[in-house]
Order: C-alpha cells, then structure tokens, then sequence
C-alpha cells in the first residue's frame, strides 16, 4: 500500500497566533506612549540641539530669550525633573505657561524690542505672576486629570460588563447551560488525532466451539 499524501503545508500568515496582531499594536502603543512621555523628545540629543538653537538666536533675539527665560521657568524645571515626578508634566506646564506670556511676549515683539523694555516687563510683577500662575494651572490639571479618567473607565467597565451579563443570561435561556462550558463538547464518535481506535469487545467463552454430533 502506498504512503498517505502528506499534509499540505499550511501557508504562511495562518498558523501565526492570533495574538501576533494584537502584539504589533501593543508595540506600536509602546512606542507612540514613549514618544510623548518626554523620554524621545527630551533625548539628550534633542535637548544639545535646542540648547544650540536657543544659543544661535542670542545674538538676534536677546531681549525675547531673557523674557522667556525668566518666564518659562516652571516649564524648564518640569521639562529637566525626574521622569518618577512627570514624564508628561512639562508638556501641559508649558502649554499653560507659554499661553501666560503670550500677550506680553507680542507686546515685546511688536513694541519695543529691547533689553530695557523686556526687564521692565519681567519687573513689573503682573506677567511672571500670571506665567506662573499658568504654570500651577498646568500642573493642576496633570496631577487632577489621571484620577478622573481612571474613574470615568471603571464606570464604562463596570456598565459594559453588565451589559456582557445581561446577554449572557439570554444565551443560556436559549440554549442552556452549555453555552458557558470552558471544556469544548466532543461527539460521542469522535477521537483525538492519531489515537487507536477502540479494540472490539472480547467474544464470550465457548461462543467459538462447535457442537457436537449426535451419535
């Protein structure tokens, strides 16, 4: 008798887990969360590249990098803290913290754009006082904000998984118990791949004699 065809070979992509996918989009959530949790834009790389920025403008834009400097103070402190304080605080200080400045930074802009007048600015109390006061704002809002979505995700959870159990009892009302088995429900005929089949029962004692002949 000839060999059985062997098995066809399973083509490429199926016999891959179903997790497989899942593990390509758990990477890539990685990677966008690393991104914006101040690890790869505050790289060191990054931050000898804003420095060397900040130190080619100097020369032209003396009196905008002190008015920022003293400004901005909160955010830098943020942005060089450690990451067990706030990996994301700075980017939420410094939004607040900027949008402080903002109207006396145009000011200094398109007013009088000199050493004399942006000092007179800084001295002046009001805008250091409302930059910082952004700068609080901003890490209220980081220190506030995890709470209240954990909190709004336990009552979604919680009303999905209700939802999840309401149908659940409709299934076993129409099919019953065996909706909800973790153990598969196996044919009575069925038998796992490559196991013998069963032996036949053993014939009873004397069935196989012949009788005998009468004399």
């Amino acid at each position: 008798m000839g060999k059985a065809p062997a098995k066809k070979a399973a083509a490429p992509g199926k016999g891959r887990p179903r997790g497989a996918k899942g593990g390509r989009g758990a990477a890539a959530a990685e990677q966008t969360e690393g991104l914006f949790a101040g690890g790869a834009l505050l790289s060191p790389t990054n931050k000898l590249l804003l420095l060397l920025v900040v130190i080619a403008l100097i020369p032209f834009s003396l009196p905008t990098v002190i008015f920022l400097f003293f400004g901005m103070l909160p955010t830098i402190a943020a942005a060089l803290a450690p990451k067990s304080i706030g990996r994301n605080a700075w980017i939420s200080v410094g939004g607040l913290n900027f949008a402080g400045l903002a109207h006396w930074l145009f000011a200094l802009w398109f007013g009088h754009h000199t050493m004399q007048y942006a000092f007179s600015l800084l001295l002046g109390i009001t805008p250091v006082l409302v930059a910082y006061a952004g700068a609080g704002l901003g890490w209220g809002i980081y220190l506030a904000m995890p709470p209240v979505v954990n909190a709004f995700m336990s009552v979604q959870s919680a009303r999905r998984l209700v939802v999840l159990v309401a149908n659940q009892k409709k299934l076993v009302e129409q099919w019953g118990d065996g909706v909800i088995s973790r153990e598969p429900v196996k044919d009575k005929d069925e038998t796992p791949d490559g196991a013998a089949p069963p032996a036949p029962a053993p014939a009873p004692a004397g069935a196989g004699a012949k009788p005998a002949k009468a004399g």
